[in-house]
């Protein structure tokens, strides 16, 4: 059978579920921090005087780029669906930085217009040009999202760990699907956490729901394979071991 599909030794095991146990503590205290500052950016008051940590800054920005493309994906029958987007880079005092806008403030703004931009720690989170308003979570909004990710696959190595032992299990193609259900699942934890729309929820939850089966079905059937060539070994006339009756 060979070492890749044996069981690791129980220390080893047991030495790889404590260092995942260690890192899911440790992607907890840092999802913990991403979502403090979010939340403590939906409660901050405008800075009384000048930037400061936990106040939202006023700042005069420049307009010092404007463009405009199209994002594309495809899907297995190469259709593709294509997104425009419309983006302006503004500059705020020594720092520069790229936010999305809606198509009429895009077409209404004209690159040297000044801006009011609203700062949290550095970080814009609202812009006013020509009459147009934008607002933006803070950018530990995202990293919230990146570090239930990252938890994710770290709670998938304790499992394996416990569950299996096998290093073939850990790269067999099935667990693929737990990479794919980081996605739906970090977005349904970000929602509980702080708060999403109803199509939010529906779709991540589909999508959930959708990985689960797909995973269900990948596993069901790479056990009847594996049942189908286990039957094989004992048949005679394949040049294997013969089947013997007890």
């Amino acid at each position: 059978m060979g070492a890749w599909h044996e069981q690791l030794r129980p220390w080893l095991r047991a030495l790889i579920l404590a260092a995942a146990v260690a890192g899911l503590v440790g992607c907890s205290l840092w999802v913990a921090a991403a979502y403090d500052d979010v939340v403590a950016f939906r409660y901050a008051s405008a800075c009384a005087s000048g930037p400061e940590d936990n106040c939202v800054a006023k700042v005069t920005g420049t307009v010092i780029d404007k463009e405009t493309g199209q994002s594309c994906t495809s899907d297995s029958n190469t259709s593709s669906s294509c997104t425009t987007y419309y983006r302006l880079r503004l500059r705020y005092g020594d720092r520069t930085e790229v936010r999305v806008v809606s198509s009429d403030t895009y077409d209404d703004v004209q690159r040297g217009d000044l801006a009011e931009l609203g700062t949290w720690r550095d970080a814009v989170v609202s812009l006013t040009v020509r009459g147009h308003t934008s607002t933006y979570e803070p950018p530990s909004d995202d990293s919230t999202m990146w570090r239930l990710r990252a938890a994710w696959l770290v709670l998938g190595v304790a499992v394996w760990a416990v569950v299996s032992g096998r290093p073939a299990h850990l790269f067999a193609f099935p667990n693929f699907v737990w990479l794919w259900l980081a996605l739906p699942i970090s977005w349904l934890v970000h929602g509980a956490l702080l708060g999403a729309g109803v199509l939010e929820w529906i779709w991540s939850t589909g999508f959930a729901v959708f990985g689960v089966l797909f995973a269900y079905v990948l596993w069901r059937e790479g056990g009847r394979t594996r049942w189908s060539k286990r039957s094989r070994r004992g048949r005679p006339g394949l040049g294997l071991r013969p089947w013997r009756s007890r």
